[in-house]
């Protein structure tokens, strides 16, 4: 395997930095840990970031170690990454579309302009000395260790925000989810994670995509399955089937007398990104019989019974082998 594919597993840029390589591998890890993932590619896409982190580390640790002359760059201080999840329809994870998520946000206290003070102080009276600033001990008094010997409380705490300078606020953020995103997959979002520090930047924000349940279709990797009722008519004369897409009805040719429980459409499944090919569409035939036959179709029924057993040595060989079986049980 070459380096870009190893790049490519970890969803990072060739340039990134061994820091960078870590939390890409740390997501990775998250996500598809075989103790923590029951799905069954959980041990395969373990072992490929696993084994992308060792080589691309190992390069890192190799190259050339910066020159001592110059300073580095420090890194600046950064706020917390956060993760929502979120449940897209199989349409907008397939060809893309916009969300809209609620993120917890906050707003500077107007009472105390994010001081989280007060410009004016309540006091109370200390309970431990009753106000005097002294205390009974051994016999003599001593200044009292509850208010330093004051005698009161001075409380300039902001009781509006209680001194945090801010007031939670519910935020909304439309998003663009770009098309051929797995369920499973994380979309980073920069900037829009925890508050910056100070001197520092926000965190990312990285939403965990999921699909809810279609009527229609399940997703099994990059493929689509449906279930296709059919009558055992088409089933025998063959034609033309409406099968359902992603992309609407396709028009599938059924060949006749098939012995197939499938139609594959190649190609019609999940859309592919970058290097992995789009999946296929896997339709199930449901073959139904009919409640009742109308007399018309008894009668054509029969004759086209009749009309097989004429020529049963090309149409149906296995029951022209049972016509003479019979013929040979009634002669002895």
């Amino acid at each position: 395997m070459s380096e870009p594919d190893f790049h490519q597993i970890l969803g990072v840029t060739p340039s990134a930095s061994a820091a960078e390589i870590k939390r890409a591998f740390k997501r990775l890890a998250m996500r598809w840990h075989p103790d923590r993932n029951a799905d069954p590619r959980a041990h395969e896409q373990f072992r490929l970031a696993r084994e992308a982190f060792e080589h691309l580390t190992g390069l890192r640790e190799s190259e050339p170690p910066v020159s001592t002359d110059e300073k580095p760059s420090a890194q600046r201080p950064k706020g917390d990454d956060h993760r929502l999840h979120v449940d897209l329809d199989l349409h907008e994870a397939a060809f893309g579309g916009v969300v809209t998520v609620t993120l917890a946000g906050r707003v500077g206290c107007e009472s105390c302009g994010g001081s989280g003070r007060r410009s004016y102080g309540r006091t109370t009276m200390c309970s431990a000395c009753h106000g005097s600033g002294r205390v009974r001990s051994g016999g003599g008094l001593k200044s009292c260790p509850s208010c330093s010997g004051k005698g009161y409380f001075t409380e300039n705490q902001c009781a509006d925000c209680e001194g945090r300078g801010w007031n939670p606020s519910d935020r909304q953020l439309a998003v663009s989810i770009p098309p051929a995103m797995m369920p499973g997959e994380e979309l980073r979002v920069a900037g829009q994670g925890g508050p910056a520090p100070e001197d520092g930047e926000p965190g990312d924000l990285y939403l965990v995509l999921h699909t809810r349940p279609h009527p229609l279709f399940r997703l099994e990797g990059r493929d689509i399955h449906t279930d296709l009722p059919v009558s055992v008519f088409r089933v025998l004369a063959g034609g033309v089937v409406d099968v359902p897409t992603l992309g609407g009805i396709r028009e599938t040719l059924l060949p006749e007398s098939s012995s197939a429980t499938e139609i594959r459409v190649t190609g019609a499944g999940f859309p592919g990104r970058g290097r992995r090919s789009a999946g296929d569409l896997v339709a199930h035939l449901q073959v139904h019989y009919p409640r009742f036959l109308s007399k018309e179709q008894k009668a054509l029924l029969e004759m086209a019974d009749q009309i097989l057993h004429q020529q049963l040595d090309d149409q149906s060989p296995p029951l022209a082998r049972w016509r003479e079986t019979l013929k040979q049980q009634q002669n002895r």
